[in-house]
């Protein structure tokens, strides 16, 4: 089952990145941008890095809404690393010992 569920994330990634290439880059950047902001703004000390930090979250927020086409793109990208990564499976002994 998580092979059809990767084989078809797969596919649909190829065919929105042919189509959507350009939004998905910009979706991609306003996502990060947004990201990154948002972190620097939970460990900032000062109103005034408060404020910088939210004007850059908006400009993020702003980036994705004006690329919608290519949040579609991200979208699926972020479901393909999240079924490699974290669907992995687990050993069934914890008590075997590997050399």
């Amino acid at each position: 089952m998580r092979g059809i569920i990767i084989g078809v994330l797969v596919a649909a990634l190829i065919i929105a990145i042919i189509v959507f290439l350009w939004p998905a880059i910009m979706a991609a950047l306003g996502a990060g941008l947004g990201y990154w902001a948002l972190r620097q703004w939970t460990i900032a000390n000062s109103v005034g890095e408060k404020i910088l930090y939210g004007v850059l979250i908006g400009v993020g927020a702003f980036i994705i809404l004006t690329n919608l086409s290519g949040v579609i793109t991200v979208a699926i990208v972020v479901a393909l690393i999240y079924f490699l990564t974290r669907n992995k499976r687990k050993n069934t002994n914890p008590n075997t010992f590997d050399y």
